[in-house]
């Protein structure tokens, strides 16, 4: 029964590979790209990361809600490379130490970045 679902979830997982690299080649995908807007969009992940790190317990599942809403929109607009590269850079500053006393920077500077790309 383990191989059957195995088989079946890799069966499912090489489908969705075909289809969304069909809808990929349809895409224009001019920014995803450009170097430098990728290395923005780390540098926006890293930050949203040290947020989350940065929140009170209680508020970290809010904090990573609005970063993966952030990664729904570049998703949506720039591709799914564009998306990986800025959650894999949340999850690097959420996960890799830093110096704390930056936190209000961070702060900040995500807030901006939810006004500006989130209506918030």
């Amino acid at each position: 029964m383990k191989t059957f679902r195995i088989q079946s979830i890799a069966l499912a997982f090489a489908c969705l590979m075909v289809t969304s690299q069909a809808f990929a080649e349809d895409m224009p995908r001019p920014a995803a790209t450009d170097e430098a807007f990728m290395t923005g969009l780390r540098r926006i992940g890293v930050m949203a990361g040290q947020v989350v790190e940065c929140s009170a317990d209680a508020d970290k599942p809010a904090k990573i809600g609005e970063a993966m809403a952030l990664a729904n929109q570049i998703a949506i607009h720039f591709g799914l490379e564009a998306a990986f590269n800025y959650a894999g850079a949340v999850g690097y500053g959420s996960g890799h130490a830093f110096d704390k006393a930056g936190c209000a920077q961070s702060i900040d500077g995500w807030k901006v970045i939810q006004a500006k790309y989130l209506n918030k």
